[in-house]
């Protein structure tokens, strides 16, 4: 970091109002010493948070925090004016990147004190410890969810800005298939089990949610769910949610008429040469006359194909006398 305009002549001394703003204000824990013992000065809210307070020496803050830490490095950048980098471990285990910044060498700056001040700036880097490790997964998996989250939002501000119903109807649509990958995202990282998560968990889950949104076409209208042995890749989950998704809205919009009774039938089976089988099945008005799953061109069917293909298996369907049923044999 190079000094802040008045703090290379007079460190501390020059401008502290201005330095504490910019300590205070930094993102990474940062702390900044001076004085013969090179007592603790500033400390900015993430210094603070991990324990470190104005007054400390820098002996008592790494022995406290930082156990693997050198003082003497410290000190050298006091007495040298060389900026040291230095790979530090708390005493959670966790370790950091600390970067010892001179803010004025030994002697030069005159005024009161030493003219000795350094600053310390932490980044975090790997963690050793399994719970460690744990926590910094979730919170990747948190700030992910929060992502996700954020763009659905910005979608459903596009959507009640759009003026047009088939623009509205397709961020609409837009929206629901960031839901999918929110709540499959979710299932990943919340029910693994080493490299399988148990999707047919994810689908009881989610076929009260479909059935609401299924229930809003007419009365008895339900979503019925037939799982079995579906420890799953976690790599298939987020494309099979999506899947699912698009094949269950479409039996919403078109397989039984406005206001009707219906059954939508999920099944995730173990097939007997292995693999499994993904049906979806409706008891409806069939498809209609001349429809190919290959040469569907509705932006729902791509996708359910897309991600068939993804998955090494391919979308069929047939008469379920009366409706239709949407097939996938799997490999996994």
């Amino acid at each position: 970091m190079r000094p802040a305009n008045g703090l290379s002549q007079g460190g501390l001394d020059g401008n502290p109002d201005l330095l504490r703003d910019i300590i205070e204000n930094s993102p990474a824990p940062t702390a900044v010493f001076e004085g013969d013992g090179l007592r603790c000065a500033v400390a900015n809210a993430a210094m603070r948070a991990l324990g470190a307070n104005a007054g400390q020496t820098e002996d008592e803050l790494l022995a406290g925090l930082f156990p693997s830490a050198d003082p003497e490095a410290v000190r050298d950048v006091a007495r040298t004016g060389q900026s040291r980098h230095l790979r530090v471990t708390g005493v959670d285990r966790r370790s950091w990147d600390m970067d010892v910044t001179p803010l004025r060498a030994d002697g030069a700056g005159g005024g009161a004190g030493t003219g000795r001040a350094v600053m310390m700036a932490l980044r975090p880097v790997v963690i050793d410890s399994p719970d460690s490790v744990d926590q910094q997964v979730r919170e990747v998996s948190h700030r992910v969810k929060n992502t996700l989250q954020l763009v659905s939002s910005l979608l459903t501000l596009q959507t009640l800005s759009a003026k047009e119903p088939e623009m509205r109807r397709a961020f609409q649509e837009a929206c629901a298939r960031i839901g999918t990958v929110t709540q499959a995202h979710q299932r990943i990282h919340g029910a693994t089990r080493g490299s399988l998560v148990d999707f047919g968990s994810y689908l009881r889950d989610t076929a009260s949610e479909m059935e609401a949104n299924f229930a809003a076409g007419g009365a008895n209208r339900h979503v019925v769910v037939a799982v079995e042995n579906a420890m799953l890749p976690v790599d298939s989950v987020i494309p099979l949610a999506l899947i699912v998704n698009e094949l269950v809205g479409n039996a919403i919009k078109y397989a039984y008429a406005p206001g009707g009774p219906g059954i939508v039938e999920i099944s995730l089976l173990p097939l007997p040469e292995g693999g499994r089988r993904l049906v979806i099945g409706d008891h409806g008005r069939g498809l209609p006359p001349g429809f190919e799953v290959a040469r569907a061109d509705t932006l729902g069917m791509k996708v359910a194909r897309a991600f068939a293909g993804q998955l090494k298996g391919k979308l069929r369907a047939e008469s379920n006398d009366p409706g239709t049923r949407f097939i996938i044999d799997l490999p996994f």
